[in-house]
């Protein structure tokens, strides 16, 4: 910080007199001293002002000390008060400056805040969440303040979550981290999943824990690949739009269900999707099938039903399909009359090809 003073002169006034020859012809001067970066050069706040008067007859300068009838008089003159005013903001200009960003930088963290709270009512696969271990109450290591998690699968009212394996001391580094497309790593995130309920999003949210939410776009780098995107940069692997076309029996009323259930504009999109989708779950699609549970899950169809929900997750879940079988162990984990081990050995007696990332814990 600098220091600098700048002198005024406020003009002419004939309502003082001269203590030594008695002359009412002052000019007056007021010294304003102001500090500003050296570096930008811009004035941010006045730190003194001194008010001078200097007789045009016999040279003499006095000071004018404040809160004195003087001062008064000097300063009654509209103009020379107008003129003052003027000059006190412009050495307000550095401060001016600093409002007008901070003001920039709060309202659009509060958007973010208000935007993330939106994300959060209603999360989407590949939602990345932005958390802050300082507010857990629990030990971790030095530096060990920010980290990433995303979700990997929505089950009725249960999302799943993987956290990434790196933490960040800084909120920039862990923002930079994403945009330099660490998060493409195939090691990036953990295997294993944790479930929490839209409640617990929220309160997690309301605690600060996760202080931010921000949805990759979906985004076409060339005819057929697409990648999703988090303000220009890929943070996710670039996967095939469209596959080469094969007639499979229910993946024709699959497609379809789906589109109508991503159609906003229509009334009855719920009623129509749930048509399709049981039509394909009926002709053994796995996808078809794992989509009709959504819907019994959702209760989108009109009654929520789990136990139609496992059995389609079941046989989708018995055709390899990994999304199923990943959907049947978070239900299994949610109803008290569900053995897991009974789920395995019917994948096992079936010879389905599956993995398990985590243990299930009840």
């Amino acid at each position: 910080m600098d220091y600098r003073e700048s002198i005024v002169s406020l003009g002419i006034t004939d309502k003082l007199l001269c203590p030594c020859c008695g002359s009412q012809k002052h000019r007056v001067n007021s010294v304003i001293t102001y500090g500003f970066y050296f570096l930008e050069y811009l004035p941010i706040f006045p730190v003194k002002r001194d008010t001078q008067v200097q007789c045009l007859q016999c040279q003499n300068l006095a000071e004018v000390i404040n809160n004195t009838s003087d001062r008064k008089l000097v300063f009654s003159d509209f103009s020379l008060a107008f003129f003052n005013k003027l000059r006190l903001l412009s050495t307000f200009t550095g401060s001016i400056i600093i409002i007008l960003l901070l003001s920039y930088y709060f309202s659009e963290e509060q958007e973010k805040h208000r935007q993330s709270q939106a994300y959060i009512e209603a999360p989407k696969i590949n939602d990345f969440y932005y958390l802050d271990y300082r507010k857990t109450l629990g030990d971790r290591r030095p530096h060990h303040n920010y980290r990433v998690a995303k979700i990997v699968d929505i089950t009725g009212g249960t999302v799943s979550l993987t956290y990434g394996n790196y933490f960040y001391p800084l909120k920039n580094s862990l923002s930079d981290g994403v945009s330099f497309g660490q998060s493409t790593n195939v090691h990036y995130f953990e295997k294993q999943r944790q479930n929490f309920s839209y409640a617990e999003l929220d309160n997690l949210f309301e605690q600060g824990f996760i202080y931010r939410v921000v949805r990759p776009e979906f985004s076409m780098i060339g005819s057929n690949r697409a990648v999703y995107m988090i303000d220009g940069n890929p943070v996710t692997n670039t996967t095939v739009v469209k596959e080469k076309w094969h007639y499979i029996p229910g993946k024709r009323e699959n497609t379809k269900g789906v589109a109508y259930l991503e159609a906003g504009h229509i009334n009855d999109r719920f009623e129509q999707a749930f048509i399709l989708l049981k039509q394909s779950a009926e002709l053994g699609y796995a996808p078809g099938q794992t989509n009709l549970a959504e819907l019994y899950l959702s209760g989108i169809e009109g009654s929520r039903d789990v136990q139609k929900a496992a059995n389609w997750l079941l046989q989708a879940a018995l055709q390899g399909y990994q999304p199923a079988i990943e959907k049947y162990r978070v239900i299994c984990q949610l109803e008290e009359t569900c053995q897991i081990e009974d789920f395995y050995r019917a994948l096992n007696q079936a010879g389905t090809s599956y993995r398990i990332d985590q243990p299930l814990k009840k």
